[in-house]
C-alpha cells in the first residue's frame, strides 16, 4: 500500500456482501464531448452524441468499449493524439463507476499527448436530465452557478490538517489522524490526499471496505491522483479479488505510480505474485 507514509501492513479480507455498482447506462459529458453509454450489464459502448474539444471525431462514432467487473469498467477509450505518428488511438484504461460519473485513467504510448490529465486521468460526468416545462408554459431560465473555489484561509487550514493527519499517522494514532483528514475534507473537498488519508487510517484498522470507499472518493475528486489506484489494487489483492487488483495495479504501473521494486516488496500484493499477468507487469516495469 502506498499512503502519505510507507507502512508495512498485515493482510485481512473484506467481509460482507459486495455492494451493487451504480447504473452505467446514460449520457455523460467528457473531454471528447457528450456521449451515450449503453450496454447489457457486462459489456458497454459509448457513442458520441455531440462532439467537442480538440478531437475531430464525428457524431455516432464509438469512443469507449469496456467490460464491467464489480464497479470497474476496463477496456479502451478512443483519443486523439499529438506529438507522435499516430493521430488517434484506442488507449487502455480503467474507469470507476460512481454516482456522479466515470473516473479513472488511460494510458497512451510514450511521447504521445492526448486530451487527458497529466497522469492519464479522465472523467465522464453524468449529464443532468433535461428540464421539461409544464404544458403551455415557457421553460424556466436556468442561470449557471457561479464558479466557486475554497477560500484561501480554508484551503490553508485544510492543508494544515492534512499535515497533522500525516504526523498522527506516522505515530500510529489512526483515530486522531482520521479526524484531521476528515477535517481537511470538510474544509476543502477538492483535496484527494485527504480522502486517501482517511482510507489509509481505515486500512490500518483492517477495515478494507471503508478504506476502499475513501480511495474511490479520492479518484472521484481527482482521477489523476495515482496513489488511490495503487491503494485500491492492494485492497482488492488482500480481499481475494485478483482481477480487480490487476486492473488498478496495471493503471498504477503503466502511468508511473508503481515500480517493479516497489510492487515486489509490498506484502499487500503477495497473493498476486504467481499470476502470469502480475509477472508480466513487473517485467515490463524493470
Amino acid at each position: 500500500m502506498r499512503s502519505i507514509l510507507r507502512l508495512a501492513l498485515v493482510p485481512l479480507l473484506v467481509g460482507g456482501a459486495a455492494r451493487a455498482a451504480p447504473p452505467v447506462n446514460g449520457e455523460y459529458d467528457s473531454p471528447l464531448g457528450r456521449v451515450r453509454v449503453a450496454g447489457d450489464g457486462t459489456t458497454f459502448r459509448a457513442t458520441l452524441l455531440v462532439p467537442s474539444g480538440p478531437c475531430r471525431f464525428t457524431k455516432g462514432e464509438k469512443v469507449l468499449r469496456a467490460t464491467l467487473l464489480d464497479d470497474s469498467l476496463a477496456g479502451e477509450v478512443r483519443v486523439c493524439q499529438t506529438g507522435c505518428a499516430a493521430t488517434e488511438a484506442w488507449a487502455r484504461g480503467v474507469l470507476l463507476v460512481g454516482t456522479k460519473g466515470l473516473s479513472g485513467a488511460v494510458h497512451v504510448a510514450a511521447g504521445c499527448r492526448a486530451p487527458i490529465g497529466r497522469n492519464g486521468g479522465i472523467a465522464f460526468t453524468r449529464a443532468p436530465p433535461p428540464i421539461r416545462p409544464a404544458a403551455g408554459k415557457p421553460p424556466p431560465r436556468v442561470r449557471p452557478a457561479p464558479a466557486t473555489t475554497p477560500a484561501r484561509s480554508a484551503t490553508e487550514r485544510a492543508r494544515a490538517a492534512l499535515r497533522d493527519g500525516a504526523a498522527w499517522l506516522g505515530e500510529g494514532n489512526f483515530e486522531r489522524a482520521r479526524a484531521r483528514f476528515e477535517e481537511a475534507v470538510a474544509l476543502d473537498p477538492g483535496l484527494p490526499e485527504a480522502y486517501n488519508g482517511v482510507g489509509v487510517t481505515w486500512r490500518m484498522r483492517d477495515d478494507l471496505r471503508s478504506a476502499l470507499e475513501w480511495y474511490k472518493k479520492a479518484l472521484g475528486v481527482d482521477p489523476d491522483f495515482g496513489d488511490a489506484y495503487y491503494n485500491m489494487a492492494c485492497v482488492y489483492a488482500l480481499s481475494g479479488q485478483p482481477a480487480l487488483a490487476l486492473r488498478y495495479l496495471q493503471i498504477a504501473a503503466v502511468n508511473g505510480y508503481a515500480t517493479a521494486e516497489g510492487m515486489g516488496e509490498d506484502p499487500d500484493l503477495a497473493s498476486l505474485r504467481d499470476l502470469p499477468a502480475y509477472q508480466a507487469l513487473v517485467r515490463a516495469r524493470m
